[in-house]
């Protein structure tokens, strides 16, 4: 389910220059598509592709209903006054005190920047320039990305008497589908798939034929692919629908091998996620490799994790990080459960992923161990790390770690020490 959109963000008031109208953001942009445009005066792209959205904005015929809010990134309140002049939609004011957190929050870090949000709030694109550029009255608008249901071949196979058989990709509509992306070739991938084979293996002994793997081949040759998926007991997309593995890739930013997703049954009304699979986890890989497979199906992400196993891609969110490499068994656990307890009673408006990390050498947690330029005292180090705010990270000095001192550290870290990665 999509999150609501936060309005906040746009302050008490939105104006439109081009009559003097001003306007309480709710009411004039809630249950609409948003343009959310970045722009300035000074910025040549942008005065060029001003010309491209009046143009769209005069001709589009679209069936849905939408509204331009324009982000001044112009240096003077003058350039802001000359560049909004000539806007047909709506404005936020000059120099809004929570611009910063919408360029962070939608990566408008060059110039020109659309942004498309979604009626329910979800995100839809980021790259509505390009969009625009390639369609630009509007025909495909809102440019909403391609279902996962459109993307998935007719058919799979399975391996039945020693033999590929093909069945239709439409048996499984009412089942969990998880995607196995993965390549022979990859050493990662040769060493975590008798893992997953395990699992499903296990997973289809109690759950019956409540969902399905499939393996989705990142193979150079056929042979390769027969040869990695004659080691699975799943099915598979068949090598030969080239063209639907490379655009699930695409479709699931997959960026690195093995993943694991999970999605979850087809819904049978069409207004539902607009009648396509909804993306349960895309780090299912993580699940497994931590043994919580048997009883969290269908995995939904947990807001705590260990930081030396995990596969998350921490550069999208902050994380509070619990570090204690020299505590002995009884002293970790407790740390690990006073951290699952705060990331369930966390009540914040920002999301953020909840870690313990007991062995600094082991992958991100050694990373982050360096990067953060932390020193071992013996004692538990608690840090909350933020990658997408410039790197910015805060380092408690408190040592005994409980639920109610990590809430307290959330809600009071800018006075802690800090620094950058």
């Amino acid at each position: 389910m999509a999150e609501e959109f936060d309005f906040s963000l746009f302050g008490d008031v939105v104006v439109r220059p081009s009559t003097g109208e001003t306007a309480d953001p709710i009411e004039v942009l809630a249950d609409k598509v948003i343009l959310l445009y970045f722009g300035a005066l000074w910025n040549e792209p942008s005065v060029k592709f001003n010309l491209k959205l009046g143009l769209f904005d005069s001709l589009a015929k679209v069936p849905e209903e939408y509204e331009i809010v324009f982000c001044s990134m112009d240096r003077s309140e003058e350039d802001y006054n000359n560049f909004c002049a000539k806007m047909s939609g709506w404005c936020l004011p000059y120099a809004m005190p929570t611009l910063p957190k919408l360029i962070t929050e939608y990566k408008a870090h060059g110039m020109p920047h659309l942004v498309v949000i979604d009626k329910d709030g979800s995100l839809i694109t980021m790259e509505g320039v390009q969009s625009m550029m390639t369609d630009p009255v509007g025909k495909n608008f809102p440019w909403r990305r391609i279902r996962v249901v459109d993307i998935l071949p007719e058919t799979y196979v399975i391996k039945k008497d020693g033999e590929e058989v093909k069945q239709p990709m439409s048996y499984l509509d009412d089942r969990h589908l998880m995607l196995y992306f993965a390549a022979r070739s990859d050493d990662l991938s040769k060493e975590f798939t008798p893992w997953m084979t395990k699992a499903y293996n296990i997973l289809k002994g109690k759950r019956g034929d409540d969902f399905e793997l499939l393996y989705v081949s990142g193979d150079e040759s056929e042979p390769a692919f027969e040869a990695f998926f004659g080691e699975m007991t799943c099915g598979a997309i068949d090598f030969d629908d080239s063209d639907a593995r490379e655009a699930l890739e695409t479709r699931l930013d997959i960026t690195a091998y093995p993943t694991l997703v999970m999605l979850g049954p087809k819904p049978e009304d069409e207004e539902d996620n607009f009648g396509d699979r909804p993306i349960i986890n895309s780090e299912v890989r993580a699940v497994i490799e931590n043994g919580d497979y048997i009883t969290d199906f269908p995995f939904y992400p947990k807001p705590y994790g260990d930081l030396c196993k995990t596969t998350d891609d921490i550069n999208t969110h902050k994380c509070l990080i619990v570090f204690h490499e020299q505590g002995d068994e009884e002293e970790q656990f407790e740390i690990e459960y006073a951290v699952r307890d705060a990331s369930e009673e966390y009540r914040g408006e920002e999301f953020i992923k909840f870690y313990w990390a007991f062995d600094q050498d082991a992958g991100m947690a050694a990373n982050i161990w360096q990067a953060c330029e932390l020193i071992d005292s013996g004692t538990p180090t608690m840090v909350l790390l933020d990658v997408k705010n410039d790197g910015a990270f805060y380092v408690s000095d408190e040592t005994e770690i409980t639920p109610e001192t990590i809430k307290f550290f959330l809600m009071n870290f800018k006075s802690s020490p800090q620094g950058t990665i």
